[in-house]
């Protein structure tokens, strides 16, 4: 994307459907579109209706489901402090709401943690899993809680506005930094200080750092899965991907080039494009398999 087009993100909420949450507060919500339902998932940095940005090519195949998080936008946290198992759960609780047995499930950065729980603890819901920037290690926790606990100083110290300059040269890579230049980081800074809270930032990484990334369970990931990185991704490098693809039985990368840590900004199409051919060729392979379980061929 170019700076102007940074410019011009669309972050207007455009409907005011919102799911009532055990104990008080609600998620918001926008659920578009018809096919297989693929289930976009916030990190802890971005709101619901930017994915619209980023998904206009899917959302001609696939219904999109996409939701603010808890204690995020205009989502209502309720009463309690949010743990990562409230994030894990509000993923269930919508499903079921919206009559969705079965989804495809993207997450990104962060929220690959809330997506891999969501498949561990709930399989036969996920028809496929696409973790985007994992923020999680195969290699375990220490490395996440040690990058978690740097941004929580970042916002301590100095709220929003310090925390955005700590991420903006993680996130983003050098093509995009240097030919957006200051425009693309004036508006991006914008949009992140005018739609995230310092409350709503530090109490998700809190909960994210309740959670251990035990390299044993990912062999238990059942649905099939695609990891999608940009070549300037800050967290998984080359060899980190191949860590990853030896663990997780049914998996793939894609490795989006010019593209950063989210690099559904980078590459829009490129992102789209990954997950489309990923989900029509599983919804491909379950049709064969019940062609075949039918008729005994």
């Amino acid at each position: 994307m170019t700076d102007q087009q940074f410019g011009q993100l669309d972050v207007r909420y455009l409907n005011h459907s919102a799911l009532g949450l055990p104990g008080g507060g609600e998620l918001y919500y926008e659920d578009s579109g018809e096919g297989p339902a693929v289930t976009l998932l916030n990190n802890f940095y971005i709101v619901s209706p930017i994915w619209r940005n980023f998904t206009t090519a899917l959302a001609d195949d696939f219904r999109l489901v996409h939701y603010d998080l808890r204690n995020q936008g205009a989502s209502n946290p309720g009463p309690e402090p949010v743990t990562f198992q409230d994030h894990v759960e509000d993923v269930r609780r919508l499903l079921d709401h919206l009559g969705i047995e079965k989804t495809y499930l993207v997450g990104t950065s962060i929220s690959t943690l809330i997506a891999r729980e969501f498949a561990l603890k709930y399989p036969e819901r996920v028809a496929g899993l696409v973790l985007v920037g994992p923020a999680f290690s195969p290699n375990g926790t220490l490395r996440r809680k040690l990058v978690s606990r740097s941004w929580l100083a970042s916002l301590e110290s100095g709220g929003t506005q310090q925390l955005f300059g700590h991420l903006y040269p993680l996130v983003f890579p050098d093509q995009m930094i240097h030919e957006g230049g200051t425009p693309a980081y004036l508006a991006l800074k914008d949009n992140f200080l005018s739609l995230l809270s310092v409350g709503s930032i530090r109490e998700n990484l809190l909960a994210s750092l309740e959670i251990e990334d035990d390299p044993e369970e990912l062999a238990r990931l059942v649905p099939p899965t695609l990891i999608i990185n940009g070549d300037g991704d800050f967290a998984w490098s080359e060899s980190v991907v191949e860590d990853a693809l030896a663990r997780i039985p049914d998996s793939r990368a894609v490795t989006l080039p010019r593209a950063g840590h989210v690099p559904f900004f980078d590459d829009p199409q490129g992102f789209q494009t990954a997950v489309s051919e990923f989900v029509h060729e599983l919804e491909a392979r379950s049709a064969a398999e019940t062609t075949t379980a039918v008729t005994g061929a």
